[in-house]
């Protein structure tokens, strides 16, 4: 929360103790249910969500309330960081009944049903986006960072479970259309600015400067519209290309999130499941337990293939980008992960270990909803 609002005083003792109070709460809360009904407890990662969310919010309410009475403007970034929130702890609800309904489906229903994934993101994408609305700083990396991020987990979870690879080269082909659809609207934007660019008069300071150059000027001097000296028809050509910039600038940081996250995402994933599989816990791990060498390697061979075909989008979009721009996507990545590292990091751990930690036998997490354990202890 406090990323999202600089301007909110917290002190690192007062995140401490409410972090421990809240898992403190939430633990006591699953352990509680479980002396009263069944261990493991089904998805009980998801029902330990809701105390833990309550007990943060409490605290927060009542450790910051009277900044926001002193300063109005505070609850209203609030808010906005509450809906990136209810985003990010409503998706591991939803995931785990797509994969439901991927899982019992085999064939071609299998393979049509991959089309209700983008959907799923569309639509987180568009909940954040309409929530941060005009705060163009932070919508990329908490788009990014939770719906993709959670999108490229749960499809390396996917591939592993698909029945045939019509399905997993579908998953493939519906990437390679977004990506296609994203590329062909920064390629239109670029072409715009480029004509835009055309129309500075020769004698303009920035007649002679790139597009990179003429993007700081203008992001920079937005502020100070009335140019003593420019004419109404060049003011409006800043203007107009001053908000082609900055469109230009958040699609190419979307765009070149978007194809870090699809790239890194999948090989962190086989590699942690790689060194879970050589480990005696991995007997804990349904998807792992009791695989031969050689099912393992077949498992995770269509992840790597996707994170492969990623790699291959990620080159074509820097490529792109260079030749159209005169300026390197590897540029903007760093700067973007420098930036927000803090941010970056912190969405990564907590959602990779949710997401990887999920499986565990001891969680309860039966992404068939047949609950067999449940059906045992009641014939017992």
């Amino acid at each position: 929360m406090g990323h999202g609002v600089p301007r909110l005083k917290l002190t690192k003792f007062q995140i401490v103790w409410v972090s421990l109070l809240a898992a403190t709460v939430s633990i006591l809360f699953i352990f509680g249910l479980c002396v009263l009904t069944v261990f493991p407890l089904p998805f009980g990662l998801l029902i330990a969500g809701p105390p833990f969310v309550i007990v943060i919010a409490a605290c927060f309410t009542y450790i910051s309330g009277h900044q926001w009475q002193t300063d109005p403007s505070i609850l209203v970034d609030v808010k906005r960081q509450l809906v990136v929130y209810n985003c990010q702890t409503t998706l591991p609800f939803v995931y785990p009944l797509y994969i439901l309904g991927f899982v019992s489906l085999t064939g071609v229903n299998q393979v049509v049903f991959v089309a209700v994934l983008p959907i799923i993101q569309i639509v987180a994408k568009n909940w954040i986006s309409r929530a941060l609305a005009d705060d163009h700083d932070q919508k990329p990396q908490c788009v990014i960072f939770v719906v993709e991020v959670y999108n490229a987990l749960y499809v390396s979870n996917v591939l592993q479970t698909a029945t045939s690879w019509a399905s997993t080269a579908t998953i493939m082909a519906v990437d390679l259309l977004q990506f296609w659809v994203s590329m062909i609207d920064m390629v239109k934007l670029l072409k715009e600015v480029n004509l835009l660019m055309r129309k500075i008069p020769p004698d303009h300071p920035c007649a002679k400067e790139n597009f990179v150059q003429v993007a700081v000027r203008l992001l920079n001097t937005e502020q100070h519209q009335n140019t003593i000296g420019s004419t109404a028809g060049t003011m409006y050509t800043e203007k107009k290309m001053s908000m082609d910039v900055a469109g230009s600038k958040n699609e190419r940081k979307y765009l070149v999130l978007v194809e870090y996250v699809e790239v890194v995402l999948p090989f962190v994933y086989c590699l942690h499941q790689f060194i879970l599989f050589h480990m005696p816990n991995s007997a804990h791990y349904p998807a792992l337990a009791g695989l031969s060498r050689e099912e393992f390697t077949a498992k995770m061979l269509s992840t790597l293939l996707y994170s492969f075909f990623e790699l291959g989008s990620f080159v074509m979009m820097v490529i792109v980008l260079k030749r159209r721009l005169g300026y390197s996507g590897l540029q903007q990545l760093a700067f973007v992960l420098d930036v927000y590292a803090s941010v970056v990091q912190t969405k990564l751990n907590l959602i990779f270990v949710y997401i990887m930690q999920v499986s565990l036998d001891h969680h309860g997490a039966d992404f068939t909803f047949k609950f067999a354990w449940l059906n045992s202890k009641r014939k017992f």
